[in-house]
């Protein structure tokens, strides 16, 4: 800085006339300007008198931070006042002058007056040499010490002690920019500022540093203002989620889908949130042995989840679930949430075992031990894994049984599916079974240990035997019945139960006294009236046949001596009609100590009457007897005759 001295001096003529005239003039008054106003120039003395005028500056006295003046002061010979204060200055200068008179070198007297110069407040100013910031979102609290530099409060030394303050004001910014901590400027130029943690773009801001002077006209006390950008790169954010409940289902569900399942699904802050998109990643950390699926468990971007479960597998599958955005993931962007886990819980359920049934069976009959291995085949526990171990057992159910068909061994199905029975020889027809498999796992529903029922029918074709023995029931007939007498009941032994027999006489050994009998359906029937005295044993011989096979056989009938005075019949019906329902001995009266014994064909007695006798109704204890042949005993107690014969219960 220029600084300009006045030095005001006083011409001494060493010859001088001392009867000279003193020069004189009108001086002005005192001056003002403002600082920085340039230079100034006025006719400040007038009336000037003097022969040859000349203004001298004696000396300059200087207050406030005047302290040169950058040309001047001057007064020319017409008076003009001309000077310029040095730049940035302010105060006063007490100037002390003389007019001399150049021609006889008279002085007047010396005039002091005064140049204020008038402070006027100047803008603070000061320097940025690094202004614009570029940062990373989530880079915390900025500080930047020594951001402003040059700070000054004006240059005029008397703004030194004035107080300066920086305002910075976030003039513009991008859609997703803001900040936590606004951007601030210290006394000491330091630069403070935190974007939001999510933000990131572009903001302007504008500093202006104030001081606290005055700011009326044509003061100054705010800089020009000073625009810089704070840009932030955008870091990409985790996205992030809710995730869903655990999941239980039983082995049968079929497919699951759960809307909603994961929520608040967010790709990261707003700016994120409009551009990216998102996805689901599952990752099985563990499974159950017994646990597959159809359709993997998964998510989609809404938050469903998905899964088919095998049918009849089950367990627990644990998975590690995250969400993952389509942003950048080199550090320290990060496009992964935080992991989150849950199960899937499939519960057992205990499937009804199941198998494929055998055929029918179509068999002769006969009493043999069938054996039918692999005849039910296919056998399951159930479709789960875990039920391979289980004790398996056949149940066989009755449900129909015609004919004659019975059973030595009811059929049975052992765990390999092998049937076993034995059919009662010479039994017959159809049998209707139920089939069902049971398994020893629960059966409280829903679980379920029995298959459904399947049916088979096992029929037992009859085979025809021959006829292998005849019997009749009474070989015994009496002296002078009349013909037609029945002698006894013919019966074929067969093993065909159901067999219905034709009984006949036939030629052949044995046959020589056909003629003197006949047969009347199962009846034999005397065809003469007999004579104990003439002949007492007759040979005759008998065919009977089931219509495929036929058997003959030899009988020797023999004729019983009628008992004087005692007449009775060799056969009774005791049937309830009136005739022949009871045993009457005719004329016993005549034997009052008679005794009556009657056995059946295993000796047992089952009538007796002693010391008269009471005719027999062909019961025994009150109940009837069945039909057959009976032997009777008759003691007249004469002490000659005791007779015995056969007697026949027919029905």
């Amino acid at each position: 800085m220029r600084r300009l001295f006045f030095i005001a001096y006083f011409l001494f003529n060493s010859t001088f006339l001392c009867f000279a005239q003193q020069p004189t003039y009108t001086p002005g008054s005192d001056v003002d300007v403002d600082q920085n106003s340039g230079a100034y120039s006025e006719i400040w003395a007038t009336d000037i008198v003097a022969t040859d005028p000349a203004f001298e500056i004696l000396d300059i006295s200087y207050s406030g931070s005047m302290n040169a003046f950058a040309s001047g002061p001057t007064i020319d010979a017409s008076g003009i006042l001309s000077f310029e204060p040095v730049a940035d200055r302010s105060g006063s200068a007490l100037v002390r002058v003389i007019l001399r008179d150049l021609n006889n070198n008279e002085t007047s007297q010396p005039v002091t007056f005064r140049i204020n110069v008038n402070f006027i407040n100047s803008a603070p100013t000061f320097t940025v040499i690094d202004g614009d910031q570029l940062i990373d979102e989530k880079a915390g609290t900025q500080l930047l010490l020594g951001w402003a530099t040059n700070i000054s409060p004006g240059p005029n030394p008397s703004e030194a002690l004035q107080e300066l303050t920086f305002k910075a004001t976030v003039v513009a910014q991008s859609a997703y920019m803001s900040f936590k901590v606004d951007p601030s400027v210290s006394p000491g130029g330091a630069l403070v500022y935190e974007v939001d943690d999510t933000a990131n773009g572009t903001a302007t801001v504008e500093v202006v540093l104030s001081d606290d002077g005055s700011f009326t006209d044509p003061n100054e006390n705010s800089s020009a203002p000073y625009t810089f950008t704070i840009t932030v790169n955008p870091v990409n954010d985790q996205p992030t989620f809710n995730v869903g409940n655990n999941i239980k289902i039983d082995e049968h569900t079929g497919a699951v889908l759960i809307e909603n399942w994961a929520t608040n699904i967010l790709a990261g802050p707003p700016d994120e949130q409009a551009s990216q998109t998102v996805s689901f990643v599952l990752v099985e950390n563990s499974i159950s042995e017994y646990l597959e699926w159809d359709i993997p468990p998964s998510v989609d971007n809404n938050g469903t989840l998905s899964f088919t479960a095998t049918p009849h597998y089950n367990g627990v599958s644990v998975y590690e679930i995250f969400l993952v955005d389509d942003g950048d993931d080199t550090p320290p962007n990060n496009n992964r949430s935080t992991s989150s886990a849950f199960t899937i819980s499939v519960e057992f359920i205990n499937d009804a075992p199941s198998f494929t049934i055998g055929p029918d069976i179509v068999m002769d009959e006969g009493d043999q031990i069938q054996i039918y291995p692999d005849w039910a085949t296919n056998i399951c526990p159930g479709e789960s894994p875990n039920e391979q171990n289980q004790e398996l057992t056949f149940s066989v159910v009755f449900q129909q049984v015609t004919g004659n068909l019975a059973f030595l061994r009811i059929p049975e199905i052992d765990d390999t599916g092998q049937l076993i029975f034995r059919a009662t020889e010479h039994t017959h027809g159809e049998a209707i079974f139920d089939v069902y498999l049971v398994d020893d796992g629960s059966f409280e529903p829903p679980n379920m240990n029995q298959s459904e029922a399947q049916t088979f029918i096992l029929t037992v074709e009859p085979v025809n035997y021959p006829p292998n023995d005849i019997f009749l029931s009474n070989t015994v007939v009496l002296e002078k019945q009349p013909i037609g007498t029945i002698v006894g009941f013919l019966e074929a032994a067969d093993q065909d139960p159901e067999d219905e027999h034709t009984f006949a006489l036939v030629m052949g050994e044995g046959s020589e006294d056909n003629d003197s009998f006949t047969i009347n359906g199962n009846e034999l029937l005397t065809n003469e009236e007999f004579d104990w005295a003439t002949k007492d044993r007759y040979f005759i011989r008998i065919k009977t046949s089931d219509g495929e096979f036929s058997l003959e056989k030899t009988f020797i009938i023999s004729v019983e001596k009628l008992i004087e005075g005692i007449k009775f019949a060799n056969a009774i019906t005791p049937n309830g009609d009136g005739e022949n329902d009871s045993w009457e001995l005719e004329d016993v009266e005549a034997y009052p100590d008679v005794t009556v014994f009657i056995y059946d064909s295993a000796g047992q007695t089952v009538f007796q009457s002693k010391q008269g006798y009471i005719p027999w109704d062909g019961t025994f204890n009150g109940q009837p007897l069945p039909m057959g042949t009976y032997y009777y005993v008759i003691d007249l107690n004469d002490g000659i005759n005791v007779y015995k014969g056969t007697i026949t219960i027919i029905l």
